[in-house]
């Protein structure tokens, strides 16, 4: 990586050289097409002014020239340097020989054969100097395929067979040569001043580009340096050798330093000794070519703080992503400073224990259950309550944690639940083998779209409310001296019998109500005291449980007063043999010892609209005529009023 200044200004400044490169390559072209010409140019002249040489000369021509093909050829073949020196050594020479002849022999009749001679001369150079640019310029096979055409040997036949005649032909040959040498000059002036034109373009344009994009890359320095000001981060920039060569204001600001005044400085010198030492094994990976991401602490200003610190390798630009593990130019440090954020993560943490320790020691159930019915939290008190490990249990679904018995009372609800509604209900379940009622509450948990994601539920064991309201239900509907029911579950009792023997009239079936008191009572708590009363009416309501059948009512009315309610008679003189077997208990038992008698009153019913309180009365009038007829004994009453004493 590299900051976006240095690279825009690295890559205008590349520009503006590139376009002042390619005007000198230009002016380069141009000129060596300059000095081509003028080697051209030059050869011609010495062509023409030696024309006239002796014809000696002309054989020395045609070995040189043999000399420097045979020489080009083992080169090529060879590429040993020595079989150029014969070809370099015709090159330097053979020109100026040429034109040695044209002067020595100024006949104009020769002149046509000396110029076809000069021609097959040049011709031959110029074949021999192209040869040698393909191989220079590596391609070997046309090079070589030039050396050995038939063109090239045709050239040196002509060239052996017209050498006497070139006398002849030397004064048109100078002619055309001085025509030539016109023409190539003022081309060459045109050359020249293109040449000029453009170099001075180019150099324009590249100054140009080079002030413009170095004024375009201060700017965005500018703004770069003015957003990494702004930004609530600490940047800096570090060499390879750990000196920071920039840091932004909000560095400064964190850490007490001026940004200009500690650029250069290392480590070392940046932070204490134990600081830098905790930093160091990141700068070595960073300086790897490795990313490091980590958090760790500083004592700024007396006060510790926690910051998250990433390190970013700084790679060269000319090197490519394979070359990039192992070369680095530095690192970029970008730190946040979390200390807030890790303080209220700290106190969130204490916040769930505290919560936690609360919740786990509730006797309250109490779990959260997402949409798929997976357990996702459940507290301590599951332990408790189904004996299993609450870590065991997250993850489980409903079903697996409850069984299936358990799952299926509860399911209604939950699937209510989860469609966004607050459900409340009680529930009896059985528990590590014990009965308990339970008071349920699950409360969607809806999502910011609207969504229900989850369930929170609360169980609540109200077995030990449920078991006090069975006792004040007790209390409520039975005797407190002898156990029995009182007045008010004798109402309810009686109410329900007779409903029940309206069902049985059709077929026949009878009832009775038994109205029985202690005779002599008021004697009895008179001689013996209120003690003794009251145990001989415990033992007098024992005695009348057992006188009767366990599906008949006995209750206490008032007093030593005591009713009881026999149903399913299939005749209504049943009754009067209960009444007997009880007479005959209650006189053969002692009672607080003392011997006791009762006297009874029986009301028997068929007719299934009979009133209870009319029964009632009916059955209190067969007592007192009981007791008219001396105690001790039983009257019974038909329905609606014949009567019969026992």
């Amino acid at each position: 990586m590299r900051s976006s200044p240095d690279i825009t200004l690295r890559t205008m400044m590349g520009r503006g050289v590139g376009l002042l490169l390619l005007s000198l390559a230009a002016i380069a072209v141009l000129s060596g097409l300059l000095a081509w010409r003028a080697q051209t140019t030059v050869s011609l002249l010495q062509r023409a002014d030696r024309i006239n040489r002796s014809l000696p000369q002309l054989h020395r021509v045609t070995q040189d020239l043999l000399n420097a093909e045979t020489g080009q050829r083992g080169y090529l073949l060879t590429q040993k340097g020595s079989y150029l020196q014969p070809y370099r050594d015709a090159m330097l020479g053979l020109e100026q020989r040429l034109n040695e002849l044209v002067q020595r022999n100024p006949d104009p009749l020769r002149e046509p054969r000396l110029q076809r001679i000069r021609e097959l001369a040049l011709l031959k150079l110029q074949e021999l100097g192209q040869t040698l640019r393909l191989h220079d310029s590596g391609r070997h096979e046309e090079a070589l395929e030039l050396v050995m055409s038939d063109q090239g040997q045709r050239h040196m036949d002509e060239f052996r067979d017209l050498i006497g005649e070139v006398l002849a032909d030397m004064q048109a040959e100078r002619g055309a040569i001085n025509a030539r040498l016109q023409k190539e000059t003022g081309q060459a002036e045109l050359l020249l001043l293109v040449g000029l034109g453009a170099l001075t373009v180019f150099t324009v344009l590249a100054v140009t580009q080079v002030i413009s994009r170095t004024r375009d890359a201060e700017r965005s320095e500018h703004r770069l340096r003015g957003i990494a000001d702004n930004v609530p981060a600490m940047i800096g920039q570090f060499d390879r050798h750990g000196r920071l060569l920039f840091a932004n204001v909000e560095a400064g600001r964190v850490f007490g330093f001026d940004p200009q005044a500690v650029v250069g400085q290392d480590m070392q010198e940046l932070h204490t000794p134990q600081d830098a030492a905790l930093l160091l094994p990141y700068v070595e990976r960073v300086l790897g070519g490795e990313r490091v991401e980590f958090d760790i602490e500083f004592l700024v200003a007396g006060e510790l703080r926690h910051f998250h610190q990433c390190f970013v390798p700084d790679h060269p630009i000319s090197h490519g992503a394979k070359d990039r593990a192992g070369a680095v130019d530095g690192f970029y440090a970008v730190s946040m400073d979390i200390t807030d954020r890790k303080r209220h993560a700290d106190e969130v943490a204490r916040s769930e224990k505290r919560m936690k320790a609360v919740t786990d020691n509730l006797p309250v159930l109490i779990s959260y259950v997402d949409a798929d019915q997976r357990v996702r939290y459940v507290n301590e008190t599951i332990r408790t309550w189904l004996g299993q490990d609450p870590a065991h249990i997250v993850g489980s679904t409903v079903e697996q944690l409850m069984g299936p018995e358990l799952y299926a009372q509860r399911r209604p609800h939950l699937m209510r639940a989860l469609q966004g509604e607050r459900v409340e209900f009680e529930v009896a379940s059985t528990l590590l083998g014990r009965l308990h009622h339970l008071r349920n509450i699950y409360l969607p948990d809806v999502g910011p779209g609207g969504h229900v994601v989850g369930v929170y539920t609360l169980s609540i064991d109200i077995t030990p409310m449920k078991q006090a309201e069975a006792q004040l239900a007790q209390l409520a509907s039975s005797d407190a001296l002898t156990g029995l029911p009182n007045r008010r579950e004798l109402d309810r009792g009686l109410e329900r019998a007779l409903a029940r023997q309206r069902r049985r009239a059709r077929d026949g079936g009878a009832m009775a109500l038994v109205f029985l008191d202690v005779d002599g009572f008021k004697s009895i708590n008179d001689t013996y005291g209120h003690s003794v009363g009251d145990e001989v009416l415990c033992a007098f309501a024992d005695c009348l449980r057992r006188s009767v059948r366990a599906s008949d009512l006995v209750a206490r009315l008032a007093g030593d007063e005591f009713i009881a309610v026999l149903e399913g008679l299939n005749h209504p003189d049943e009754a009067a043999q209960v009444a007997t077997k009880i007479l005959e208990a209650v006189r053969s038992e002692a009672m607080a010892g003392l011997t006791v008698t009762t006297s009874i009153g029986v009301a028997t019913v068929i007719d299934a609209e009979v009133p209870a309180r009319e029964l009632v009365a009916l059955a209190d009038r067969a007592l007192y005529e009981a007791k008219r007829a001396g105690r001790n004994r039983f009257a019974v009453q038909h329905w609606p009023g014949s009567d019969r004493r026992h």
